[in-house]
């Protein structure tokens, strides 16, 4: 396992300690830099208009089971919101070699903001270990 996946792999087994509040705020975040990896598939010139269109077509679907497992979270439905994550991350990674270079440094990049964001003065109040 290279470095960018065991800081993949931490940043969710931080993730899953988190109150609901605060998990709910990281998927905000994972969401908004999912737009920005969406730029980086489309201005890609090294790969063919199908290959971009099957990665936004995964990288949807994937948005969606995100955006499901943030509403649970909000209702207090879900204490597995993390482990669903991964699962489906992996799961869609298969479905696109474009998208798969995506996952790890955009779910990192998402994580690195967050953290900043916690660490913030004027940050809502967060679960986040000081």
């Amino acid at each position: 396992m290279n470095e960018q996946h065991q800081q993949f792999q931490n940043a969710l087994e931080e993730l899953s300690t988190l109150a609901n509040p605060d998990k709910v705020r990281f998927l905000e975040e994972l969401l908004f830099y999912f737009t920005i990896s969406s730029r980086g598939i489309w201005s890609d010139e090294k790969v063919s208009e199908f290959e971009k269109v099957e990665a936004f077509k995964w990288l949807n679907e994937l948005c969606h089971r995100i955006w499901n497992i943030k509403f649970e979270l909000q209702r207090e439905e879900s204490n597995d919101s993390i482990t669903r994550l991964y699962e489906n991350m992996k799961f869609y990674r298969e479905q696109s070699e474009l998208l798969r270079v995506h996952l790890v440094p955009t779910t990192l990049g998402a994580f690195r903001n967050f953290e900043a964001k916690q660490q913030e003065p004027n940050a809502p109040n967060s679960c986040l270990p000081k």
